[in-house]
C-alpha cells in the first residue's frame, strides 16, 4: 500500500498534532513559516526520533479553523478565506529515514504579480508511518517518487504546518472577552477570545495570580487565524493548577511568539 493512498480506516486514525512532536518519534522545525511577498524561500527540519526507518509524505491542503480551535479541511474558501496552496512549493515531498536522521524541506513561494492585499494560508501535512517489513526501493534520505515507494502502514501519524504568506501593511488586535472554568470536565478552562484586523494572531496564554510576577500556567501556540473574528480557547488545567486559581484573581495575557509582530496582545483581569 503507498504512502500516497490512505484506506479510510488509517485515515480516520491519523493523529493531527500542532505540537513540535508527534509521538515523541517525529519533529519538525519550525512549526509555522511566515513569508512576505519579498521572502522567496525556507527551509524545514524533519527528525525521525524514532527507533524506527519510517517513511514521510507530504502534501500542502486547504484547513479551516472552527471556533474552538480545531482544523478542518476546506474545500472551497468562504468570505474572507486566502488560501495560498497555488503559490507553494516544496521539496522533496517524500523521504525514508533512519532513526536519528534528518532531511531538510526546502520551500518556497511564487506570488503573482498583482496580488491583492491580505493574509493567504494553507497547511504542509506531513504524515508518517514505520516502514517495517514493506517492500522500499528508494534509498534511506533520499527522496521517493509514487512508483519507488510502496509500504505497508502499520501505523499512521500526522502534523500540519500553517504557511503564511502576508502581501501588504497588515495589522491585527485581539481581546481577551472573558474565562470560566467549566464543571464538565472538571480540568477545562474555557478563555473567550476574539481577533479584528487584517492578519491571524498567534501567541501564548499566560496565567498569572495577582500580586505575583510569574505565571502559574503557560500554553503555547494559540492562533486566531483569519477570517475568524472569535475563537473559544479549551485549556486542559491540571488538578494543581485549577485548585490554585479557582476562586483567586488571575491576569490573563496573550503574548505574541510572531517574529514579525512581538509583543503583548491583549489582557485581561478577573476572578474565576
Amino acid at each position: 500500500m503507498r504512502l500516497a493512498h490512505l484506506s479510510p480506516l488509517l485515515a480516520a486514525l491519523a493523529l493531527s498534532v500542532s505540537a513540535v512532536p508527534a509521538a515523541a518519534e517525529l519533529m519538525i522545525a519550525p512549526t509555522r513559516l511566515v513569508m512576505g511577498p519579498s521572502e522567496r524561500s525556507t527551509e524545514l527540519t524533519l527528525v525521525n526520533k524514532g527507533n524506527e526507518q519510517t517513511a514521510f509524505r507530504i502534501a500542502v491542503e486547504n484547513r479551516r479553523m472552527r471556533r474552538d480551535g480545531a482544523l478542518e479541511a476546506a474545500e472551497t474558501p468562504r468570505t474572507g478565506e486566502l488560501f495560498a496552496a497555488d503559490m507553494i512549493r516544496f521539496a522533496p515531498r517524500r523521504v525514508i529515514l533512519e532513526p536519528g536522521a534528518r532531511q531538510t524541506i526546502r520551500v518556497s513561494v511564487d506570488t503573482p504579480a498583482g496580488l491583492a492585499p491580505g493574509e493567504y494560508r494553507s497547511h504542509l501535512r506531513l504524515m508518517s508511518a514505520p516502514t517495517g517489513a514493506a517492500q522500499a526501493t528508494a534509498k534511506p534520505g533520499e527522496a521517493a517518487d509514487d512508483k519507488s515507494l510502496s509500504i505497508e502502514l502499520v501505523a499512521v501519524r500526522s502534523l500540519t504546518i500553517p504557511v503564511i504568506i502576508r502581501v501588504g501593511t497588515l495589522d491585527a488586535t485581539a481581546t481577551i472577552d472573558g474565562a470560566t472554568l467549566a464543571r464538565a470536565p472538571e480540568d477545562m478552562l474555557v478563555v473567550k477570545m476574539a481577533r479584528t484586523g487584517t492578519r491571524s494572531t498567534y501567541g501564548d496564554l499566560r496565567l498569572t495570580l495577582d500580586g505575583q510576577s510569574q505565571p502559574v500556567y503557560v500554553v503555547r501556540g494559540i492562533a486566531i487565524y483569519t477570517p475568524n473574528s472569535d475563537r473559544d480557547v479549551l485549556l486542559p488545567l491540571p488538578a494543581d493548577v485549577r485548585q490554585k486559581i479557582a476562586g483567586h484573581a488571575l491576569r490573563i495575557d496573550y503574548v505574541s511568539t510572531d517574529a514579525k509582530s512581538p509583543g503583548l496582545i491583549a489582557s485581561r483581569n478577573l476572578k474565576l
